[in-house]
């Protein structure tokens, strides 16, 4: 009898295998990444510019709530502080000679635009 029984559960195997092979994969919820909302670079043009200052100016980028502006200066790698402001223009004076790359960022509810690169404006 024992092996009667033993007999029926290996000949169940191949079909519990079967089975499960041919059942439909359970449904469930599946994530749906929401995307990144990013609002566009702003469109700057440089309005003023002297050996020492420059000034930049952007049109408004609607879903803005604020802009980034920041600047690196390759002859000793310094890279400014961050500024914020609500306004779509802005100045920097009294620069030390020499070579900038300018960031201005659009921040908006959904994320932080792309940056607006001035690259390699020479001062001094």
């Amino acid at each position: 009898m024992k092996n009667a029984i033993q007999t029926s559960w290996q000949a169940l195997i191949p079909v519990f295998f079967l089975l499960t092979a041919l059942a439909p994969a359970p449904s469930g919820f599946s994530a749906t990444p929401t995307p990144q909302v990013t609002c566009p670079a702003p469109d700057v043009t440089v309005t003023d510019r002297s050996s020492s200052s420059v000034s930049f100016a952007w049109d408004v980028v609607t879903e803005a709530t604020v802009y980034k502006v920041w600047y690196y200066r390759s002859e000793d790698n310094y890279t400014s502080s961050e500024t914020y402001t609500g306004s779509t223009a802005i100045s920097y004076s009294n620069l030390p000679a020499g070579t900038y790359t300018f960031y201005i960022c659009a921040v908006c509810a959904g994320g932080t635009s792309p940056a607006y690169i001035v690259e390699d404006l020479l001062m001094g």
